[in-house]
């Protein structure tokens, strides 16, 4: 229930601070470190935010940290030379325009 997720929530708030500390999503432009950070900090603390949410924003930080160390071959299974993303990954302009 909510109450094993906040208390997961709390054992795990400094790694998830640390995870958030330079996110790639931020890196993006996709979030502000600082407000997913207050969020985490705040959910950690038992205020009723959702949890849904935040476990979204950290499994797609994890994600993004994988594709770019590994850079796809943790879906493909093919060699280094032959890697799905080949290099860094840049946002482009517009590409996540709001509201899309």
């Amino acid at each position: 229930g909510v109450s094993a997720e906040r208390a997961g929530l709390r054992l795990a708030a400094d790694g998830l601070m640390a995870l958030f500390a330079t996110p790639l999503l931020a890196e993006a432009g996709l979030v502000e470190a600082r407000v997913v950070r207050k969020a985490l900090r705040a959910a950690a603390q038992g205020e009723p935010l959702p949890l849904d949410g935040l476990a979204d924003l950290v499994s797609l930080e994890i994600w993004l940290r994988r594709l770019l160390a590994r850079r796809g071959t943790c879906w493909t299974g093919t060699p280094a030379r032959a890697r799905a993303v080949p290099g860094g990954i840049a946002p482009q302009r517009g590409a996540l325009a709001s509201g899309a």
